[in-house]
């Protein structure tokens, strides 16, 4: 591959940067399931759609962290059984 001449550069980002990418890039759909879901309880609860927006941000956020941490442990568990 181009991008990764030196096998031990591959497997680096393979642990540390795919995670993260990988997370960002399901942050959207995070985003869009807790909306449909707890969005409209929440506005009905709370009857302010800023504060609910911000309460879903910081979920979705929270989520993200989440996801980078599960995904770096299955990336490590995955990779350092390859190599």
């Amino acid at each position: 591959m181009k991008l990764f001449p030196d096998e031990d550069k591959k497997k680096n980002f393979m642990k540390r940067g795919l995670p993260v990418v990988l997370a960002v890039v399901w942050t959207p759909i995070i985003w869009m399931v807790l909306a449909a879901f707890l969005g409209p309880a929440m506005e009905r609860v709370i009857g302010v759609w800023q504060v609910t927006v911000a309460i879903l941000a910081v979920a979705t956020l929270l989520a993200m962290v989440a996801l980078i941490r599960l995904f770096k442990t299955l990336g490590l568990k995955i990779f350092d059984n390859i190599g």
